[in-house]
C-alpha cells in the first residue's frame, strides 16, 4: 500500500468515527452521519486503499446501519434505470471488443488521424463530441468509445506508449462527456433540469433551446479547452507517432459476427438518437441489444462470455446514488439551501452576477454527489430564489444547468468512473484533466456564457 493509500485510510476512517461521534453541537446528529459517510466514501474513493467496489458495498451496508436508509432504499439503485442501462452498455461495449468490431473500426478510422499530437486530440475531441449528437447517454457513449481508443493504441506505435494510452483515451472520455453537456440528451443532468423546470409549468426546454443557450461555449468551447488542456499535459510530449506494421494485416472485410453485431448497433444508435420522437426510454433500448446480442439465433456473443464484465463495478454506481439519497435524508440538502441564500445577497447583485451566483451556489453540491443528483435536489427551491429576486425561470434553469456540468473528481459522473473502470489510465491523470477542464470553465467560461447569453437577449 502506497503512503496516499495509507493517508487514506486513516482519514477516511477518521472521518467516518467523528460522523457517528456528531462532535458539532449546531449540527443534527443525522446531517453529521451523513457527511462522515461522504467524507468517507469520497476519499477511499479517491485514493483507493481498497478497492472501489468493496468500500462500496461497506458503504451500501453502512447506510441503514446508520439509521439513514433503510435496507431496501440503500439497495434500491439497483432497480433503477440507470443501473441497468451501464449493464446494457458493459454488454455492448464488450460485444464491441469480443468481436474484434473495435479493432476495425480503429482500421478504418486509423488514415484519417493525424500523426501530429496535437491535431490528433482535436480529432478525437470532435469524433467524441459527434458521438453526443446520436447516443443520449454519457455512460453508453464512453463504453462504445472505448474499445475503439483501445484499438487505436494498439495500432498506433509510440515512444511514449504511456502519453499515447491517457492522450487517446482521455481525449474520447472528455470530449464526450463535457462536450456532451451543451446537448439536451447529452447528458443525464440535463435532462433532469429541464424535467424538474417542466414540472413548475414556467417554460419547456426543448432541444433546440438547450442548444442555443449551451452549445457554443459549454459544448463547443469546452471541447476546444479540453482539447488544450490534454495536449499540455500528455499530447505535447508524444513524440512522433506511426502505425505498427501489424494494423496493415487487420482483415479489410468484416466477418459474419461483426457484420451482425455492427447491425445491432446501428439499430440501436437509431434508437438513442431518435428517442424524442419514439419516446422509448435508453434503457429499454440498451437491454433490448443485450438480448439480440446474446440471442441463440446468429446472436455474436454466448452467454458465458459476459462474465468477463466488470461487474461488480455496479456496486459503485449504486453507493453513488445511494449517498445522495442519504444526503437528501438527512436533511443536509435543505439546510445547505437555507444557509447558501443567507450567504449571497441577491439584493446587492446585478443581472449578470446574479446568474453567476446561482451557479456558485451549486458547486459545493458537486463534490458531495453526482451530478444527476445534484441537478434533481437543487433545481425546484433555486427556481424559487430566482423568482423573488426577478429571474426568469428559464434563465435560472440554464444558470443551475452550468453548475451541474462542472466534474472536478472522477466520482462525480458516472461516465467518468466507468471509463477508468477499464484501468487504462491513473486516477490521477483523470481527476487533474478533469480538474483544469472544471476549473478553468467556472472561472472564464461561464462568466462568457452569461454574457453571451445577454449580447443575445436571452437575459
Amino acid at each position: 500500500m502506497s503512503q496516499k493509500q495509507y493517508i487514506g485510510l486513516f482519514l477516511g476512517l477518521g472521518f467516518l468515527a467523528l460522523g457517528f461521534i456528531a462532535p458539532i453541537e449546531s449540527l443534527p446528529p443525522t446531517v453529521q452521519r451523513a457527511l462522515g459517510l461522504t467524507f468517507f466514501a469520497l476519499i477511499f474513493w479517491t485514493t483507493e486503499p481498497v478497492q472501489i467496489e468493496l468500500s462500496s458495498i461497506f458503504l451500501l451496508l453502512l447506510f441503514p446501519l446508520s439509521g439513514l436508509l433503510t435496507f431496501e432504499q440503500s439497495f434500491a439503485p439497483f432497480a433503477g434505470k440507470t443501473m441497468w442501462l451501464i449493464f446494457a452498455g458493459m454488454v455492448v461495449s464488450h460485444a464491441i471488443s469480443e468481436t474484434g468490431l473495435g479493432k476495425m473500426a480503429a482500421f478504418y478510422i486509423l488514415p484519417h488521424l493525424s500523426r501530429r499530437p496535437f491535431f490528433l486530440t482535436l480529432q478525437l475531441h470532435l469524433l467524441a463530441l459527434g458521438a453526443a449528437f446520436l447516443v443520449p447517454s454519457g455512460v453508453v457513449r464512453v463504453l462504445l468509445l472505448m474499445p475503439i481508443g483501445i484499438s487505436i493504441i494498439e495500432q498506433l506505435h509510440s515512444h511514449t506508449p504511456d502519453r499515447l494510452n491517457s492522450t487517446v483515451l482521455l481525449s474520447l472520455v472528455c470530449g464526450t462527456v463535457f462536450g456532451g453537456f451543451g446537448i439536451l440528451t447529452g447528458a443525464v443532468p440535463n435532462l433532469v433540469v429541464a424535467g424538474q423546470l417542466e414540472q413548475t409549468g414556467a417554460a419547456s426546454i426543448y432541444w433546440s433551446t438547450w442548444f442555443t443557450w449551451m452549445f457554443p461555449v459549454v459544448g463547443l468551447g469546452r471541447t476546444i479547452l479540453s482539447t488544450l488542456i490534454i495536449w499540455v499535459l500528455f499530447s505535447r510530449k508524444l513524440g512522433a507517432l506511426e502505425r505498427r506494421d501489424s494494423a496493415a494485416s487487420t482483415p479489410t472485410s468484416f466477418n459474419e459476427s461483426q457484420r451482425i453485431t455492427l447491425i445491432i448497433l446501428f439499430v440501436g444508435v437509431i434508437c438513442w438518437a431518435t428517442d424524442a420522437l419514439h419516446q422509448i426510454p435508453p434503457v429499454f433500448v440498451g437491454l433490448f441489444l443485450v438480448l439480440l446480442l446474446l440471442s441463440p439465433w446468429k446472436g455474436p456473443l454466448q452467454l458465458v462470455s459476459i462474465r468477463q464484465i466488470n461487474f461488480p463495478f455496479l456496486f459503485y454506481i449504486a453507493a453513488l446514488f445511494a449517498l445522495g439519497s442519504a444526503l437528501d435524508s438527512s436533511g443536509f440538502n435543505q439546510l445547505f439551501i437555507n444557509h447558501a441564500t443567507h450567504w449571497i445577497d441577491f439584493n446587492q447583485l446585478g443581472l449578470l452576477e446574479k446568474h453567476f451566483a446561482l451557479t456558485l451556489m451549486a458547486v459545493p453540491l458537486d463534490f458531495l454527489m453526482d451530478i444527476a443528483a445534484v441537478a434533481a435536489v437543487l433545481t425546484p427551491p433555486t427556481l424559487v430564489l430566482a423568482a423573488s429576486h426577478g429571474i426568469a425561470p428559464l434563465a435560472a434553469a440554464m444558470s443551475i444547468g452550468m453548475a451541474t456540468t462542472l466534474i472536478f473528481l472522477p466520482y462525480q459522473a458516472a461516465p467518468c468512473m466507468v471509463a477508468y473502470s477499464y484501468r487504462r489510465f491513473s486516477l490521477v491523470e483523470l481527476a487533474l484533466t478533469q480538474f483544469l477542464i472544471s476549473t478553468i470553465s467556472l472561472l472564464a467560461l461561464y462568466p462568457l456564457n452569461i454574457l453571451y447569453w445577454h449580447f443575445l437577449n436571452l437575459i
